[in-house]
């Protein structure tokens, strides 16, 4: 009587790994996508926080805060108008600020770092590509002026 092998054979443990890298092929795209979507959703997060913060100072002192950088207003707005203030963006890249006596305008680059606002771009296209995450953002008065669709 033959004694059968309990293991995998060569064959079988072949296509386990081919399915697994297919798999990985098709995944890797649509993740990178994900994590760069995820990055501009919350430098978005962020920098409605720090508008709603000079809006609630306006408020108070009828003037926006007045700097020509985000950290020179972190002086005035945190702890006291936000309890979390971020002085990048996602991408580690420092957000622009720019106030007159009753407007203000906060800014990120975006992936790409090249702060061109307002630049040629449609506002509010909605981004189909992994390139799209480099168009500039723009948070002025209350609202997003300048940048992509959120979905």
């Amino acid at each position: 009587m033959r004694r059968k092998n309990k293991g995998f054979s060569l064959i079988e443990l072949m296509i386990v790994v081919a399915i697994i890298a297919i798999l990985a092929m098709i995944m890797t795209p649509n993740l990178l996508t994900a994590i760069q979507k995820a990055k501009m959703k919350a430098t978005m997060e962020d920098m409605r926080n720090i508008g709603m913060s000079v809006d609630n100072y306006m408020s108070d002192w009828g003037i926006a805060v007045q700097g020509t950088t985000i950290a020179a207003i972190k002086p005035f707005i945190f702890p006291f108008y936000t309890k979390k203030f971020a002085d990048n963006d996602q991408w580690s890249h420092a957000y622009q600020y720019t106030a007159t006596n009753d407007d203000y305008s906060v800014g990120s680059a975006g992936k790409d770092a090249a702060f061109a606002w307002p630049g040629s771009s449609t506002i509010y296209d909605p981004p189909t590509k992994i390139a799209d995450f480099e168009r500039d953002m723009v948070y002025s008065n209350g609202a997003f002026t300048y940048g992509p669709r959120q979905n």
